[in-house]
């Protein structure tokens, strides 16, 4: 590898690890802005009054399974939620607080609440102290609206009695023609930690009529594609930690008194991900991982057996093609490239009790050509593990060129590799 293409490489991997999402700044009339509050209080006024009646000793089953439904329905009245997959952490059980939680989506939730929940001829369930923040943006614009909740009824599965919780609602807000449209996104537990009076993602307020003038462009944010949203997001990066197995073979032309056989080595590193927030279905990998690989060659005429053990660095930098654009499960397709660093290379033959140093017998560099499928999963609220199965095939000739003698002269030796691996990585 020539010292320009080591530098391109690595000039490369820097950008990749470095690489932010850059928002693009979105600018909003104070009338916007107040419409959007407004809107997003009267969600928590639709949400108290939905809870209530779920809780309604007089309601059917009926009822109650149709006003749930009509809560979480695109052509519905009544739509509250964005859609059914948006993720309400549990309040239900009492004791239950911002450290020790559980995720529900919205039709678990509530059919949860309509089972185990004390019912009553009164409403019981009581959300105040309404806060609203600025509105906000990231693929969407949107606020968060702090409230006070507390249920005078009891949970039927613990003697525990309930206490007055701070919640807090994401509610997005879509621009339908000329006015505004609000819908939950998530409800988590409010961490003052996290004040909603941050100017984190704040929009910018401008005080120019948008409806003036018909020619005036819109603005507001570019709409895409709408997609299930979750109180805790997928985190664009992730980084962590990955340990598995790789079984390699040489491939190529030893000549008839050889045969080569495959060798059971290992795998473990770091790897990061970018999985981005705009398109679902595309990311970006790049590990550094010790690798080792390798083969057996038998010579035929004396049936000696020797292995070898070639131990790398490698750094793969690879695109990710998701087949399924969810959140919870994303399986995908790896394509990529991984420059092989040679740390150092052993032989120990079948009727010798040492190994030997053969490190100068093989290039210092190896490049791999990525062919993979693997499985990612969200293991908590922000992390998530991967199953990874992958190919690796060498583009280039192993042996070193003054040791190509060992098997035939001047004979392309290529390595090639399958590996299975276990990662589990944390959100940033």
């Amino acid at each position: 590898m020539t010292i320009f293409s080591r530098s391109a490489y690595l000039s490369f991997a820097f950008i990749l690890i470095s690489f932010t999402w850059i928002h693009a700044q979105t600018k909003l009339t104070d009338k916007d802005v107040q419409e959007i509050q407004s809107k997003a209080k009267g969600n928590i006024t639709e949400l108290e009054n939905l809870m209530n009646f779920v809780t309604f000793n007089a309601a059917s089953t009926t009822e109650i399974q149709s006003v749930i439904e009509r809560s979480y329905t695109a052509s519905s009245n009544n739509h509250l939620f964005f859609n059914r997959k948006v993720v309400i952490e549990d309040d239900l059980t009492p004791g239950f607080n911002k450290d020790n939680t559980k995720d529900l989506e919205t039709d678990k939730y509530l059919n949860t609440l309509d089972v185990y929940y004390e019912k009553t001829s009164e409403p019981s369930i009581h959300l105040t102290n309404v806060q609203v923040s600025n509105v906000k943006k990231k693929d969407y614009l949107y606020v968060k609206v702090v409230f006070d909740s507390k249920f005078d009824s009891k949970f039927k599965k613990s003697s525990v009695a309930y206490t007055t919780k701070q919640r807090m609602a994401v509610i997005r807000a879509d621009k339908i023609g000329y006015s505004w449209q609000t819908r939950i996104i998530g409800i988590t537990f409010y961490d003052p930690f996290k004040p909603i009076t941050s100017t984190e993602n704040d929009v910018v307020v401008i005080n120019t009529n948008p409806y003036a003038d018909e020619k005036q462009p819109d603005l507001s944010y570019e709409k895409g594609e709408i997609k299930p949203a979750y109180t805790t997001e997928q985190r664009p990066f992730n980084i962590g930690v990955k340990v598995g197995v790789a079984s390699s073979v040489w491939v190529g032309d030893v000549g008839n008194n050889y045969e080569l056989g495959g060798r059971l080595g290992g795998v473990a590193g770091i790897y990061m991900r970018y999985y981005g927030k705009r398109y679902s279905h595309i990311g970006l990998g790049m590990d550094m991982l010790y690798v080792a690989k390798g083969a057996t060659v038998t010579t035929q005429s004396s049936g000696i057996k020797t292995d070898f053990q070639l131990n790398y660095v490698e750094v793969p930098v690879f695109v990710n093609i998701f087949i399924l654009g969810k959140d919870r499960f994303k399986p995908y397709i790896n394509l990529g490239y991984a420059p092989a660093f040679l740390l150092s290379a052993s032989s120990k033959r079948s009727n010798a009790s040492e190994s030997l140093d053969q490190t100068d017998y093989f290039q210092s560099y190896d490049g791999n050509v990525i062919l993979g499928l693997g499985f990612d999963f969200k293991a908590s609220r922000r992390n998530r593990m991967t199953v990874d199965m992958r190919f690796d095939l060498g583009t280039s000739n192993i042996l070193n060129t003054k040791y190509r003698f060992l098997f035939v002269n001047d004979n392309q030796i290529s390595q090639g590799a399958f590996s299975l691996s276990v990662g589990y990585a944390f959100g940033l």
